[in-house]
């Protein structure tokens, strides 16, 4: 098994969409997709990695660039998401390892993350790999 992480390219946003909708459940259009990894491609305070196993797309790790006035610069988990026949091949793990060195190329001085309350596995698997947990939160959003 030859496991690659490389920078996400505009051509991922297919195998992107598929993951999204088959692991996170996200019902978002292809072409939005599309457009907006166009858009987050040409940004400098995002990055994609994409994962891929003997050259068949696996998953992705997005991360971001995230900044506050009352705590030091961080990086921030947008997405993690690996299809189910390749979890528990050390994908997810790869891929949190690669942020993970972003952020520390961008000066973060650590990386942070949400999960839903309900993703008791995803919870289980980011405390495996060092993160804890600091507390609970209500989500707000408003939508135009």
């Amino acid at each position: 098994m030859t496991l690659e992480i490389r920078a996400a390219v505009i051509t991922d946003a297919e195998s992107l969409h598929q993951v999204n909708a088959e692991e996170l459940h996200y019902d978002y259009a292809l072409a939005e997709t599309q457009n907006r990894l166009a858009y987050i491609l040409t940004k400098d305070w995002q990055k994609i990695f994409v994962a891929s196993i003997n050259g068949e797309f696996a998953g992705y790790v997005q991360v971001s660039e995230y900044l506050e006035t009352y705590g030091d610069k961080m990086a921030n988990i947008m997405g993690l998401a690996v299809l189910s026949r390749y979890q528990g091949e050390g994908v997810g793990k790869a891929l949190m390892h690669q942020a993970e060195l972003w952020a520390q190329e961008i000066g973060a001085k650590g990386v942070r993350l949400n999960s839903g309350e309900e993703r008791k596995e995803a919870h289980l698997f980011y405390e495996h790999i060092g993160y804890t947990k600091e507390k609970m939160q209500a989500k707000f959003k408003k939508v135009f």
